[in-house]
């Protein structure tokens, strides 16, 4: 199928992009609860007459063929919302309350329709199958990627190569970033109980402060990377939560703190797993406490595949110009559970500028973020794309 312009996309589809994102994103819902979300999906399938079926609960996978059997490409598109409350100001702003896509799903399950429309229409021109995996809770923890995969996405007929466009505020229209090998962290989160013995804030050393064992934990806590892990290795640690205490007059028995870890290296994850509970265990035995402690590991680092990543940053590049692709020299800490479908095919995750240079960009989960409705051409231009380059390519298939 000959490369189709992003001009004809915006004269063809740019009221469709535009209505069905701002239906979307007035409409968000949260992790495992994206049943009207699903719904709308299913009828936008039926309308352009691409076959489709229920998966993980709350997801969807279309799936179409071309004019002749080939390979088979897969393309991720995430669905779920967060728990934020949208401050964008926008007349198209979230209707439900306390609700917000604040990454960009509603952007990628925009896009992922506009190109089964483009697919359909033109299925004359293209050979192969390819699987649209609009895929639900990817913000929570375990996500609808492996549901899906063990529901059978990615086999009859097998998957060969996949692909996941995500859009970032960052960049702007026309512009795409991605590189080769570790493309995102793995996504830990961490769970602790500081546990104390409360008491009169008059009376100290009647009691176990658990407020003071909390400080002096998170303090220390920022060692781990800046002197137990080396300078050339990725490691963040990040708490989001700290609760504890009932009033000012009381000494605190009991904080709990919750975190999350980004790692790029196993090994690097395992020694910031046990240091935490080595710096837990020495604070506690100090003070005369005690504590709990959850690390629980969550998504796995994600990889671009070296040929797949070399073969779009080539054909992207040609195609949009010598300036559209940005290779960032390395991964970001961020993670995404469309690595557990790269751990499975080889498969290429790239953003996509959706920033804009009239306001300011504000960075994903954050209560003012918003998409800049002219990059949606581009997405579909570029995923369209190499969605067809990756069907013809030698590259893909090969045992």
């Amino acid at each position: 199928m000959e490369t189709i312009s992003v001009q004809w996309i915006e004269e063809r589809l740019d009221g469709y992009l535009r209505d069905t994102y701002k239906h979307l994103h007035m409409h968000p819902e949260l992790s495992k609860e994206e049943t009207n979300t699903q719904i709308f999906i299913q009828q936008e399938l039926d309308r352009i007459g691409i076959t489709h079926r229920a998966m993980a609960k709350t997801g969807v996978c279309a799936e179409i063929t071309g004019a002749k059997p080939g390979k088979t490409i897969l393309m991720r598109c995430d669905i779920d919302a967060l728990p934020i409350e949208e401050d964008t100001a926008l007349d198209y702003s979230s209707k439900n309350k306390g609700v917000m896509h604040a990454c960009g799903h509603d952007a990628h399950t925009t896009i992922g329709l506009a190109i089964l429309t483009i697919l359909k229409e033109r299925k004359d021109e293209w050979n192969g199958t390819v699987k649209i995996m609009f895929q639900p809770t990817e913000e929570a923890q375990p996500g609808g990627a492996q549901p899906m995969i063990d529901e059978g996405i990615l086999e009859n007929p097998k998957v060969d190569a996949a692909i996941c466009l995500h859009t970032n505020p960052f960049l702007e229209p026309g512009v795409f970033e991605m590189k080769p090998g570790y493309m995102l962290a793995n996504t830990d989160r961490v769970y602790i109980t500081l546990i104390g013995k409360g008491g009169h804030a008059a009376a100290p050393q009647q009691g176990i402060d658990a407020i003071a064992m909390a400080g002096q934990f998170v303090t220390g806590v920022q060692n781990i990377v800046s002197r137990q892990t080396s300078p050339l290795d990725n490691g963040v640690i990040t708490f989001g939560t700290i609760n504890g205490g009932t009033t000012s007059n009381v000494l605190c028995g009991r904080v709990e703190i919750s975190g999350t870890v980004r790692t790029i290296k196993t090994e690097t994850q395992d020694k910031i797993a046990s240091q935490l509970e080595v710096l837990l265990r020495s604070i506690t035995e100090f003070w005369g406490g005690s504590y709990e402690y959850n690390y629980s590991k969550g998504y796995p680092a994600s990889w671009n595949d070296t040929e797949l990543t070399d073969v779009l940053t080539k054909s992207v590049t040609s195609t949009f110009g010598e300036q559209s692709v940005v290779v960032n020299e390395h991964p970001y800490m961020s993670g995404d559970d469309f690595s557990v479908v790269a751990s499975e095919v080889p498969s290429v995750f790239m953003y996509w500028g959706t920033g804009s240079s009239e306001k300011e960009n504000f960075p994903w989960h954050n209560a003012k973020y918003h998409v800049n409705l002219d990059a949606l051409k581009y997405g579909v231009a570029t995923g369209l794309h190499c969605i067809t380059e990756l069907l013809e390519s030698e590259k893909v298939g090969q045992a």
